[in-house]
Order: C-alpha cells, then sequence, then structure tokens
C-alpha cells in the first residue's frame, strides 16, 4: 500500500513537471540558461524534456538573419477609365501569382458623378515592388504607401512554445503508458487533451503569422480622371422626343375633356334644377319691381293731367 501510494506520488510529480513545462515560453526557458539554474531531479524524463527545451530555447534566441515583416501598401490610382483599368488590374495580379480577395465598384447612377472603386490584392511579398510598379503604369498616382510590421519575434517564440509542447506530450504519453491504475491514466489523459489543444492553437496562430508574412496586401482605390459629359442628342432624336411629348400632351387633353364632358352628364340634372331655381327667382323679382314702376307712372300721369 505504501509502494503504491509512494508511486503515485512519484508519477504525479513527473506529470506536474509536465504541466509546467507546458506553460513555460521561450523568454523563462532562456533565462533558466543564462542563470545556469539546474533541472528539477525528480524523474529522467523530465530532466531530459527540460534539458531540450533549455536547448531549443537557446537556439531560439539566436537572431535571424532576415527579419520576418508582415507589409500592406496603400495606393490611389487616377485613370481613364475605371472598368477597364480593373480588368487590368486583375490580370497584373494573376501575372504575379497574387489574388484579388475583395472588390467595391460604385457606378455613379448618373454620368455626371466621378466613377469609383476600390480593390484588396494579395502578393507574394517577394513580388510587391514589382507589383506596384506595373500597377502605377496604369493611371497617375495620387497617393502610395507601404506598411511594414516586425513579427520576427512572435514567430520565434511560438516555435519555441510549440516545439516544448510536443516534447511535453511525448513525457506524458511515456508516463501514460507506464500508468496503472484507472484513476491516473483519466487524470494523464485529460493533461495531454490540454497539452495538445494549446498545440493546435499556438499552431494556428503561427501559420496564420507566417500566411501575413509570406502574402502582401494591397488596398488600391481607382477613380476616374473627369466626370464624363452626358452625350448631345442628334436633331432627330429631339425631334422624336418633341412629337412623343405633343403626342402625349393631346391624348392627356382629350381624356381630360372626356373626363369633364362625363362629369357634366352626371351633374347635368342638378346643374338645369340650379338653373331653373335661378330664372324663377329672376321672373319673381320683375313682377314685383314691374307693378310698382306702373303704379309710380299711372301717378304722375295724373298729376300732368291736372
Amino acid at each position: 500500500m505504501a509502494q503504491d501510494h509512494k508511486r503515485s506520488a512519484s508519477l504525479w510529480g513527473t506529470v506536474v513537471g509536465a504541466v509546467l513545462l507546458v506553460s513555460c515560453s521561450a523568454p523563462m526557458s532562456e533565462s533558466a540558461s543564462d542563470s545556469g539554474a539546474a533541472p528539477p531531479a525528480a524523474q529522467s524524463e523530465l530532466a531530459s524534456s527540460t534539458d531540450n527545451t533549455v536547448s531549443a530555447s537557446a537556439t531560439a534566441a539566436t537572431p535571424q538573419a532576415k527579419p520576418q515583416l508582415i507589409k500592406r501598401a496603400n495606393m490611389t490610382l487616377r485613370v481613364e477609365k475605371v472598368t477597364p483599368t480593373l480588368k487590368k488590374v486583375a490580370q497584373v495580379v494573376q501575372s504575379q501569382q497574387g489574388d484579388v480577395v475583395g472588390l467595391q465598384d460604385q457606378v455613379p447612377p448618373d454620368e455626371s458623378i466621378r466613377h469609383r472603386a476600390s480593390m484588396e490584392l494579395r502578393i507574394p511579398q517577394a513580388k510587391l515592388e514589382p507589383t506596384l510598379e506595373q500597377l502605377a503604369q496604369l493611371g497617375t498616382v495620387q497617393n502610395r504607401s507601404i506598411e511594414a510590421e516586425d513579427v520576427s519575434n512572435q514567430l520565434v517564440d511560438f516555435q519555441a512554445r510549440l516545439k516544448n509542447l510536443r516534447k511535453s506530450e511525448e513525457v506524458v504519453l511515456k508516463i501514460m503508458d507506464r500508468s496503472g491504475s484507472v484513476a491516473d491514466v483519466l487524470k494523464v489523459t485529460q493533461e495531454l487533451k490540454t497539452i495538445r489543444q494549446e498545440i493546435e492553437q499556438i499552431d494556428a496562430q503561427l501559420k496564420r503569422l507566417q500566411n501575413q508574412v509570406a502574402y502582401s496586401t494591397v488596398n488600391l482605390r481607382l477613380e476616374a480622371a473627369i466626370a464624363t459629359t452626358p452625350p448631345q442628342d442628334s436633331l432627330g432624336d429631339r425631334l422624336q422626343e418633341a412629337w412623343s411629348q405633343s403626342t402625349h400632351a393631346v391624348i392627356n387633353i382629350t381624356f381630360n375633356l372626356l373626363g369633364i364632358l362625363v362629369w357634366l352628364l352626371v351633374f347635368l340634372p342638378y346643374l338645369l334644377a340650379i338653373g331653373l331655381g335661378i330664372f324663377l327667382t329672376k321672373r319673381l323679382i320683375q313682377r314685383r319691381i314691374h307693378p310698382a314702376n306702373a303704379q309710380h307712372s299711372a301717378s304722375e300721369v295724373d298729376a300732368d293731367g291736372r
């Protein structure tokens, strides 16, 4: 019983050492190498793994001859016509073994508005400068810029950490082979799963950086030199347009008159009733006025006779 307990404690001492090795980064390994600290001697596998970590860190600390740069370029071109220039840009990119990964063509609704377009290109870094020179020949360069980001230290760090994680994976696999109890096997399996997840994450980050270093990004903006004026219509087109407008106006007037006639027919009884009422009112007023005038005239005649 005591031997099993002692064996389990020794086993978990090795597992803890492997887990600590997983979390150890490249700069920490360099610090341990410079200070001359001796690796733990709990297990021979852990000591060997730690020695490999120090060796890998020392190798990673060696400066690289060529910096690893992520380059991004921006260029604005003024061209005669945007649409044919888009095809020429695609041909240049294809000749340089690059890709067009984005396109925004803002076609104006009116020919009097300036035509603009933008493209996102991926070009091999070694062919970035020749590609920019060929693109500059397609029009007049308005502005041009190149930005570079040095990721050499990040690449070295990811590579060292990835190597350490794989060494730790080998150590845990050896421990797993010697484990006796089911509980120990399950715990070591969980640690192995954690290590492999970190390996996948760091490997994905490393590949992403390497891809950004290998291929540069170019943001290209195209704009027409001048806003094009709409073409002038010929005399025949103008006469045809005038004829169409006049016939259209005649048709509209005809329909309007027909509509007025329909309204008059519908409201004719009301109009007749109103007219008849006005006529009768006038006659009634006239009858009342005429007798008064006749009586006034008769009184005047009598006065004159006297």
